[in-house]
């Protein structure tokens, strides 16, 4: 058991210490560039590896990562609404002609890929299994990508088209995501995980997105006065809501889902300052976040490989095999959808 901590806790370590390497100071202005979000996609992809580990291969450590996949799964989704709302407000109808064809070769190719892999695992490992239906699968973390992608074009299209106030298309944007997370908590009592709810917290994430590139200069001057004061106070609130959270989780609407939603969004910004002062960037974290997507379709399967394989090896063994292997054949998918995906995008 002890070992097993050992091991959990030195890949903790390797993140912390991937995310340092070769980090400067930086007196400079807040950036959220892609760089910056690289570093972010990175650790959160190996966060989210923590999260889906079988239970049967839990430990203390793995457990307490795991409370922090929520956060996570927010974060690529502030990521992505940022983005794209970026590149819309910089190329304008350019980037709304070639839309539909340049997201969907970036999310479903991935995906095709990491499916057609997991029907060949599943026919040498004997399992019946609908072989159409895996190989179209989608996880619902890319279901909820291409909802907003429909809502995001629709909006602005209205906004260039019949010239509608950006303003009101902001408004509307944040509404629909708002109302589609109470929605979906709502009408979701029997549900006991997010994937299950439709990600109606972590979709929330989009509309910190949205916030962020709307309000960024705002923010940005926020962040360069008392920088100190401010990063430590985030902490002490990030700690206070924690704890809360913690004693109120089972409460409906408060602690289940307002609540979560509040730590979530504190969390991030607490990171966002922490980094604030340091320029962070090397070779290992930049990897890990140009293949962070595919870490995300694949780890699962990975783990199911490994279990497979190994099915009688230690939680803190079954760890660093999967993080291994998982990061391995991201890697590999990564190098082959880059290439489809450039030869279709335009």
């Amino acid at each position: 058991m002890k070992v097993d901590l050992i091991l959990t806790f030195l890949l903790m370590a390797l993140l912390f210490a991937a995310i340092m390497w070769k980090s400067t100071p930086k007196d400079g202005p807040f950036s959220f560039d892609k760089n910056f979000t690289g570093v972010l996609k990175g650790v959160s992809a190996i966060i989210v590896v923590f999260v889906h580990v079988p239970e049967l291969y839990h430990n203390a450590v793995q457990r307490m990562v795991m409370s922090f996949g929520f956060v996570a799964v927010t974060v690529f989704f502030m990521i992505s609404a940022y983005g794209m709302q970026f590149s819309a407000n910089r190329s304008g109808e350019k980037y709304l002609s070639h839309f539909w064809r340049n997201r969907l070769a970036s999310l479903l190719i991935p995906c095709l890929l990491v499916n057609l892999f997991c029907v060949l695992f599943n026919v040498c490992t004997g399992r019946d299994f609908s072989p159409l239906k895996a190989l179209v699968n989608m996880p619902g973390y890319v279901w909820v990508l291409l909802q907003y992608c429909i809502l995001f074009f629709v909006v602005m299209f209205c906004q260039l088209k019949l010239k509608i106030k950006p303003s009101i298309c902001y408004v509307i944007m944040v509404a629909a995501v708002v109302g589609s997370s109470l929605f979906l908590y709502l009408s979701s009592p029997d549900a006991n995980n997010s994937a299950e709810m439709g990600w109606c917290y972590e979709r929330m994430g989009l509309v910190w997105g949205l916030l962020l590139f709307l309000f960024f200069a705002k923010i940005a001057d926020f962040m360069n006065s008392r920088w100190l004061v401010k990063t430590l106070a985030l902490g002490f609130f990030s700690l206070t809501l924690g704890v809360a959270y913690l004693m109120t989780k089972t409460v409906w609407f408060y602690g289940e889902y307002l609540l979560k939603i509040v730590l979530g969004l504190v969390i991030i910004a607490f990171v966002l300052f922490l980094s604030r002062k340091r320029s962070l960037g090397n070779a290992v974290i930049n990897h890990l976040g140009a293949i962070s997507y595919e870490i995300y379709l694949s780890h699962e399967l990975m783990m199911r490989v490994v279990a497979y394989l190994l099915p009688s090896v230690s939680s803190g063994v079954f760890l660093v095999l999967t993080m291994t292997a998982t990061i391995a054949f991201s890697t590999v998918v990564h190098m082959v959808s880059s290439r489809l995906v450039s030869r279709v995008r335009v």
